[in-house]
């Protein structure tokens, strides 16, 4: 049953030294270290544990010694340690007397302080077998437990960690932003010092697929990222990547063989070109393809020299490259692998909305394009006006005083400003041409057949007068015949008349103020008839030319500028056809708004104050501004910008206008943006 030195029972160190050595019931017990008083077993082999297992006997001189246990109970507490007190029931009960024991305290105190179970001694081998077994077994599980408790918060932190990423990727939409963050997360999870991403282009439209370098970081390196783009072929790393969609991983650069053989199958180049540039040394790196929802690689995320743990914030000297860096293992590979493809689908999308943007911003210019070239005397204004607004908006986003000071626009918000702006006039496709471009009272039509009128009224004083002189002649009256030649001041008189009317017509023709006296002078000149070829009596003016003329301002009749001003309406109609999505839904109304003010008097709902969105009221201001200062309208003269300033300034003290958006206007001088 056991050797020689064994004994029947085991009460001493000594005791258990010779049944670990002898007795076949403790032989998978080995002796790891020993003191005095105290004896430290490992057993492996265990049934539900991963490993060895350690336990440590203490005999009384030791266990009564708050000191001499203090290392122990240490141990105890790591949770893979198991720690034994050994000794007789004597010993256990006058240590779990009241005052007795290390530090003057019950047993259950001691305990409490760790994992620590006892043995009572005397005991035969194979009760002290057990003994350990059941011990071992016990710290095993917690080990095991222990383990398992780690690997699931770390699945937490993986888990939270990805969702993390995932958030933010799919939270941006810019590209180049989106990249950056990419390529940050993806060094951040795989512990990179550096890396650079990569764009697939081309191929769509049957043009050769191209990689553009689009991005890089690097923590131990200031480096100039200029892009450029290379040939998707396989002599290169990234390229070789997009061409076998697999992921590559490269433990050392420096380290490779010679191209097609041992560590090098891909039989690539090492370029040193960078590194003796920056002194610098890529070593490891890992190469990962980014795969569309299409199973297309449409990026590549390349991670170059994974930092050892402890390594220093920058790799400067060369030493510290052989130091600090180590190649990437499963686990990087697993999270550059698993953030890849979660970059992959939010780089398609932001590709998409990129593409619906692009596709957005040309239906928005193409529709500029087709308003101004319906009148083309407003070329630019929608432009102007996009950009005073958003200006503005972008001062008020700045303000930290005054009612404003909360309102914030967004990059969104933004983009919807400038395109209300771009297509507020839109709804002028819905005004009749000759009115939308009528540059004077008349039109040109209406002005040539005023004008052709006249001149028939004069030849018919002409015609008078040689009727005359023929009825002198007939009748042989040649003294009047010869005095009606020599001076006819009633013939002279009603020419000059017909001069000055004509010339006061065209003055008044003008989109000007009329002159006082000028409404009734118009009334005069269109009470006059003449007879025409038919002999049937019309006036010198119609009435829609001689109404036309009685404009007080301007060059349009109340018709007409009621028509014009149908455009916000045909604008707002239009807008709102479009299904613009969340993102764009306040174009209608902002763009339908333009025209309204403060007060209640503007078209074409009469809307008044809070009533009116706050980014209708910026573009109010801009579109008033640019009208009064464009120099390409042909019915009125460029105002300067402090005249321009100043009558809206009027504006705003008769309560039409916003007065804090108009001081940020002028305080920011934001009209300097508007270039005529």
């Amino acid at each position: 049953m056991a050797g020689p030195a064994a004994s029947s029972t085991i009460s001493t160190l000594s005791d258990l030294l010779a049944a670990v050595n002898y007795d076949a019931r403790l032989a998978g017990w080995t002796v790891r270290a020993q003191g005095p008083g105290w004896l430290e077993l490992e057993v492996a082999g265990l049934t539900r544990g991963r490993g060895p297992v350690i336990s440590v006997l203490v005999w009384p001189e030791v266990w009564r010694d708050r000191a001499a246990l203090a290392p122990h109970l240490v141990r105890a507490r790591s949770g893979s340690y198991g720690l034994m007190l050994v000794g007789s029931d004597d010993e256990f009960t006058e240590l779990g007397g009241p005052g007795g024991g290390p530090g003057g305290g019950p047993i259950d105190a001691l305990t409490a302080e760790g994992d620590v179970a006892v043995l009572s001694v005397p005991a035969a081998p194979a009760r002290v077998a057990l003994a350990l077994r059941a011990r071992a077994e016990s710290v095993a599980m917690r080990m095991v437990a222990a383990a398992l408790e780690l690997e699931l918060e770390r699945a937490h932190h993986e888990n939270d960690m990805l969702i993390s990423i995932g958030r933010a990727l799919s939270q941006q939409r810019d590209i180049q932003s989106l990249l950056a963050i990419i390529l940050r997360r993806a060094r951040e999870v795989t512990g990179a010092d550096a890396g650079s991403v990569y764009v697939v282009e081309g191929d769509d439209d049957g043009t050769p697929r191209t990689l553009r370098f689009t991005v890089s970081q690097n923590d131990s390196r200031d480096v100039e990222s200029k892009g450029f783009t290379m040939p998707v072929s396989a002599s290169s790393i990234v390229g070789m990547c997009v061409l076998s969609s697999d992921v590559i991983n490269i433990p050392d650069l420096y380290a490779l063989d010679e191209p097609g053989s041992g560590n090098n199958p891909w039989g690539f180049v090492h370029a040193r070109g960078f590194d003796e540039k920056y002194a610098y040394q890529t070593r490891s790196m890992l190469t990962v393809p980014m795969i569309s929802a299409r199973s297309q690689v449409i990026g590549v995320i390349q991670l170059i020299n994974k930092r050892a743990k402890g390594a220093p914030p920058r790799l400067d000297a060369a030493a510290d490259f052989d130091r600090w860096v180590v190649p990437f293992n499963e686990v990087s590979v697993a999270y550059a692998t698993s953030l890849a493809s979660q970059a992959g689908i939010a780089l398609e999308n932001a590709m998409l909305y990129d593409e619906v943007r692009t596709l957005f911003e040309g239906f928005v210019r193409a529709s500029v394009t087709a308003i101004e070239s319906r009148d083309p005397t407003t070329s630019g204004h929608s432009e102007r006006v996009a950009d005073l607004t958003v200006g503005l908006a972008k001062a008020v986003d700045r303000l930290d005083a005054g009612p404003y000071r909360d309102r914030t626009f967004s990059t969104d918000e933004l983009k919807q400003l400038e395109y209300a702006a771009l297509l507020h006039d839109f709804g002028k496709v819905g005004v009749r041409e000759h009115i939308l471009v009528k540059a004077k009272k008349l039109y040109e039509h209406q002005r040539e057949l005023i004008l052709q009128r006249f001149e028939l009224v004069r030849r018919g004083f002409e015609v008078e007068g040689l009727k005359r002189r023929v009825e002198y002649l007939a009748a042989g009256n040649r003294e009047q015949l010869a005095a009606q030649a020599a001076d006819d001041p009633e013939f002279a008189a009603r020419l000059a008349e017909m001069d000055e009317f004509v010339t006061f017509i065209l003055h008044a023709n003008e989109p000007t103020v009329l002159e006082q006296g000028g409404f009734d002078r118009i009334a005069e000149i269109a009470s006059r008839q003449y007879l025409d070829g038919q002999g049937v009596r019309r006036p010198y003016l119609e009435p829609d030319e001689a109404h036309a003329l009685q404009i007080l301002r301007g060059s349009l009749t109340d018709a007409e500028r009621d028509e014009i001003n149908s455009h916000v309406v045909h604008t707002y109609n239009f807008l709102r056809e479009i299904p613009w999505g969340r993102t764009f839904r306040d174009i209608p109304e902002i763009a339908g708004a333009h025209h309204e003010k403060l007060d209640g008097s503007g078209y074409p709902r009469k809307l008044a104050g809070e009533a009116i969105p706050l980014p209708a009221r910026m573009m109010t201001i801009s579109d008033i501004y640019d009208a009064l200062t464009a120099k390409d309208r042909p019915y009125k003269k460029a105002i300067p910008t402090e005249k321009a300033l100043s009558i809206l300034e009027s504006e705003v003290k008769k309560n039409l206008l916003d007065a804090e958006l108009f001081r940020v206007f002028c305080e920011a001088r934001v009209f300097e943006l508007s270039k005529h």
